[in-house]
């Protein structure tokens, strides 16, 4: 199978969060920050790279119901490749409905959500775990007949038409809004107001909310993230620490009963014994403070030129990865993590964080000389590496002392 069209598309992807951020500047808007957009593109990252380790596995499952209980043999056609997009439309509406409304689904998608901002860069932050629950409303497209690359190119489209309604320049689109997903309608779904939690849960097309009772209409401006703020720029904490508070909250639940309820009922369901269900707050847009951090300038600096060598790593993986022997994806695959990681620690400014850079510069350059190793260009791409790996550790050490006097300023979400 050739490449995923989601990795085809992400030059696509870049170039129009520049676009966005040129008109963010042109009308002296502030749609966009620094810390927030790089951890919404590391979420991305981590997800695909995830996605290229785990894929083998959620296909096969499609492929095996595809090769011994479909019912039909679907020809490709116009006529069904429209059907099998609607169907696959359908499917992501309930995947994605079921996703807010059970709570073990909900850890691998709030991910997406947890951004405090609406900005194409948005659209990037997915999560590593949800593939993993989300596949199985698509298999009775395999038992109806649908060829698996077929779906998964379909699948692809559906999920690149949303990329695009992740942003506030645009306002509503007129008869549109009737039947298709547009920002208006999505910028409903990501708000935190009372109103707005699990509205909207469309695709491509809006019809499927209208059916099904799930529609809100765009009125006040939402407050967007989700109402207990994950407070962290790190990619790993934010894919996994629902889970966490999940395992708290058994802990502490009474009663086999209660505790399928917690794992399998709406997110912040309670017994009464613990004080009932959590409430939604009510939030105002100018009273809410946004999660922020203080870093000093030249570590925000340094972060970046990283986050492009990482940015460039990763393009690498998810265009040859098919090439690469497996010890060197999983090397190449973790050291990305880490990589993200590392940026996530310097911008909450943690000094872990710090005194580990050093001992990720050698890892990089390890990695380079090892998967370089049988390469005619070696020679320059380690002389390169050497290069790269001896200015960061420069510029590492340079801001040593206002590193280990500046600490994160944690703003607290409005209660």
């Amino acid at each position: 199978m050739s490449l995923n069209p989601i990795v085809l598309s992400i030059p696509i992807y870049f170039t129009l969060i520049g676009v966005e951020l040129l008109v963010e500047r042109l009308q002296h808007t502030e749609k966009y920050r620094f810390h927030d957009a790089i951890t919404n593109i590391s979420c991305g990252m981590t997800s695909q790279i995830s996605g290229v380790l785990l894929k083998v596995g959620v296909i096969g499952v499609y492929e095996l119901l595809y090769e011994h209980a479909r019912l039909f043999n679907v020809p490709r056609t116009w006529a069904t490749g429209i059907l099998l997009f609607v169907l696959a439309d359908l499917c992501y509406y309930f995947a994605h409905r079921y996703s807010h409304e059970i709570n073990f689904m909900w850890g691998g998608h709030v991910v997406h959500h947890q951004s405090e901002d609406y900005n194409l860069s948005v659209a990037l932050r997915q999560s590593s775990l949800q593939g993993l629950f989300t596949f199985l409303f698509y298999l009775p497209l395999a038992v109806l007949g649908f060829e698996t690359s077929w779906f998964v190119y379909t699948s692809a489209l559906v999920t690149l038409y949303q990329f695009w309604i992740h942003t506030e320049f645009i306002g509503k689109l007129g008869p549109l809004e009737w039947v298709l997903n547009t920002p208006s309608h999505h910028r409903v779904h990501h708000g935190r107001n009372p109103k707005y939690i699990d509205k909207n849960y469309a695709g491509t097309f809006i019809v499927w909310d209208r059916l099904f009772g799930t529609f809100q209409e765009e009125e006040e401006t939402p407050v967007y993230g989700i109402t207990t703020p994950v407070h962290s720029w790190n990619p790993v904490w934010v894919n996994f620490g629902h889970y966490f508070q999940m395992r708290e909250q058994l802990r502490q639940t009474p009663g086999l009963g209660n505790k399928l309820r917690v794992v399998f009922g709406r997110p912040g369901w309670r017994p009464a014994a613990l004080g009932g269900p959590y409430q939604v707050p009510e939030v105002e847009p100018g009273s809410y403070q946004k999660y922020t951090t203080s870093a000093p300038r030249t570590v925000n600096f340094y972060v970046l030129v990283q986050y492009a060598a990482l940015l460039g790593v990763a393009a690498v993986f998810l265009f040859t990865q098919k090439n690469m022997e497996p010890l060197l994806r999983w090397l190449v695959a973790g050291w990305c993590v880490w990589a993200a990681l590392a940026c996530g620690a310097l911008f909450e400014a943690k000094r872990l964080g710090y005194w580990l850079e050093p001992l990720r510069l050698l890892a990089s350059l390890a990695l380079l000389l090892y998967g370089l190793r049988t390469s005619p260009q070696l020679n320059v791409a380690a002389a390169s590496g050497l290069v790269w790996a001896a200015g960061s550790a420069l510029w590492w050490f340079s801001f040593r002392q206002a590193f280990t006097k500046v600490q994160a300023q944690k703003t607290p979400a409005y209660a």
